[in-house]
């Protein structure tokens, strides 16, 4: 096996050179971009690209850098890169008979690997990982395999790396129990729909469609009915689909509870006058595209009808952090108090609900994790959403 190192002022101009030199079989290890040159503040140098290449690089070590670099690009497991590595090496030594000659070249072929998987943890990070252990960057790329953004993941382990002494910067067991700590942290929760200190509640759920609200309306007013034994009553705002408004009274037939139908703003304190005996009151909005700017100026027309209303923005996990983001700018005219996610059973990126709750700079309330009416709804908890984030548990184990 030959490797060798070029610069070259473009990528092109390095293929070729390693063509010319090693052939049309060279394999390209790694790419980064450096600075050559001297000068006062490095005024008079320039940026170049830097390619390490191989020739008669062999079919096993091709695979092993294969499942190396599929490893870097989906970091779903929790195994540190140094763990991988000895997999690899094991796998390569069981292909191995056992020569000196043969064992010199595994060692050759372990040397390449390794190099070439901690180029590709560094490749293409931002500035902001430069002098990172290599623990530190693991976690890093958990926290973005966990669905935590570039920027938030950066930050997090920014601060870990200033409150780490060295020895804990190179113990992934003591990242990950401190990294753990400082997600938790950074979470804030809402708590409970209903307190009782605070007389009757009156909560509007609002949000895009498809997200699951009517369902999430029936099991929050399921446990609070059969479980909590609190007067309860629904109205729904949802006119745009009639559907839906059957489905929250066959919900509300099954709970024994009653449901008001209002058709504007104006008629909600009547409905709310009507239910003044219940301890709360939830109210179903329609459920449209987000985009909708008709939909959003009739949500916020509730407000004008001068009544204390708790808003619950709902949300599914399962969105992407920029469908998220839209979502948030669009109901940014709203006086949400808490973000509500569903669907978590559907989805392995916890980590955006996380970006989603500091963008919006609001608290977490609700978490749904099935369709089961009442059972899979629960309060959302910063260690629990933590250690979904980590993979340390599975969403269904509460």
């Amino acid at each position: 096996m030959q490797i060798k190192k070029y610069e070259a002022v473009d990528m092109q101009e390095a293929i070729k050179l390693i063509k010319s030199d090693l052939g049309p079989d060279a394999v390209i290890l790694s790419t980064r971009e450096i600075r050559r040159g001297n000068g006062i503040f490095g005024m008079f140098s320039r940026q170049v690209v830097e390619v390490v290449a191989a020739r008669d690089y062999t079919e096993k070590v091709k695979d092993r850098v294969s499942a190396a670099y599929q490893a870097q690009v989906s970091v779903k497991d929790n195994v540190a890169s140094e763990e991988f590595l000895k997999a690899e090496v094991n796998k390569i030594r069981a292909d191995s008979a056992g020569t000196p000659v043969e064992l010199r070249e595994v060692r050759t072929e372990i040397g390449v690997l390794k190099s070439y998987v901690q180029e590709l943890l560094r490749s293409g990070e931002n500035e902001q990982l430069k002098g990172l252990s290599d623990h530190l960057v693991f976690f890093y790329r958990k926290l973005l395999s966990g669905g935590i953004d570039i920027t938030l993941s950066g930050r997090i382990v920014r601060i870990l790396d200033a409150r780490l002494t060295e020895e804990q910067k190179n113990n992934f067991e003591q990242i990950n129990r401190l990294g753990y700590e400082l997600i938790q942290k950074q979470i804030k929760v809402s708590g409970p729909v209903y307190n009782i200190e605070k007389g009757q509640k009156l909560a509007v759920f609002v949000g895009p469609t498809g997200v699951g609200k009517t369902t999430t309306i029936a099991k929050i007013a399921a446990r609070y009915t059969l479980v909590d034994k609190k007067k309860v009553a629904l109205i729904t705002f949802d006119t745009y689909r009639i559907g839906a408004i059957e489905q929250l009274k066959i919900y509300a037939k099954i709970i024994g509870l009653p449901v008001d139908v209002v058709l504007t703003p104006e008629e909600l304190p009547g409905a709310i006058e009507k239910r003044k005996d219940a301890d709360i009151i939830l109210i179903d909005t329609a459920g449209r595209n987000h985009k909708d700017s008709e939909y959003i100026k009739e949500i916020k027309e509730m407000w004008t009808q001068k009544l204390k209303l708790d808003c619950y923005l709902v949300l599914s996990s399962t969105s992407s952090d920029g469908v998220l983001s839209d979502i948030l700018n669009q109901f940014k005219e709203i006086p949400v108090d808490a973000l509500l996610f569903t669907k978590l059973d559907e989805t392995d990126k916890f980590g955006t609900m996380f970006n989603a709750m500091i963008k919006a700079q609001k608290p977490l309330s609700y978490l749904t994790t099935g369709q089961r009416v009442p059972e899979d709804i629960e309060l959302a908890a910063p260690e629990r959403l933590s250690r979904l984030i980590l993979g340390m548990e599975p969403v269904n184990s509460h």
